[in-house]
């Protein structure tokens, strides 16, 4: 099964679209990551994503400060104050890889950063994928050894990895 990023703009190249925001917050992009900065607010897209679907949110974010910032997915509806939030998470000081799982039942996803004062918070390698391509990818494969378990074949046209 192909992957598939349902991020259209995962490296932040070229000019972001549907991009709203509110209270001070603030987007930049630079270095390939939105820099989000604000005292209130938030700022956040919405993303085209299949309904009922395993989804799987991966990225980088790096926070200046700890449990400050915040990001949150977020089901929206066609009634605004009827929005369910799915994930909603402060974020700790320094670079963290995150992962989060989720399913939209129906109308749209967004993706909120919430700076709550941070000096800056930088989020980059934004992937949005079905659960099940990612988990694929990360369990499936060609099998190969390694140094920790050698390929044990005596002909050694068929060894892989470090044969020794």
């Amino acid at each position: 099964m192909q992957r598939i990023n349902l991020f259209t703009n995962p490296v932040f190249a070229g000019p972001l679209t549907h991009v709203s925001n509110w209270g001070d917050a603030n987007g930049t992009v630079r270095d390939n990551a939105l820099h989000v900065t604000g005292t209130s607010g938030g700022y956040g897209f919405n993303v085209a994503v299949p309904f009922n679907v395993p989804l799987v949110l991966s990225m980088r974010v790096d926070a200046s400060e700890d449990n400050v910032a915040g990001m949150a997915i977020i089901q929206t509806s066609d009634r605004p104050d009827v929005n369910q939030f799915l994930v909603s998470e402060q974020l700790k000081r320094g670079i963290s890889d995150v992962l989060y799982r989720f399913k939209i039942t129906d109308h749209m996803m967004r993706f909120e950063i919430h700076p709550n004062g941070i000096r800056d918070i930088a989020v980059s390698n934004i992937i949005i994928e079905r659960a099940d391509t990612y988990d694929a990818a990360l369990g499936g494969g060609i099998l190969a050894s390694s140094p920790a378990t050698p390929c044990h074949s005596a002909d050694a046209a068929h060894r892989a990895g470090d044969a020794r």
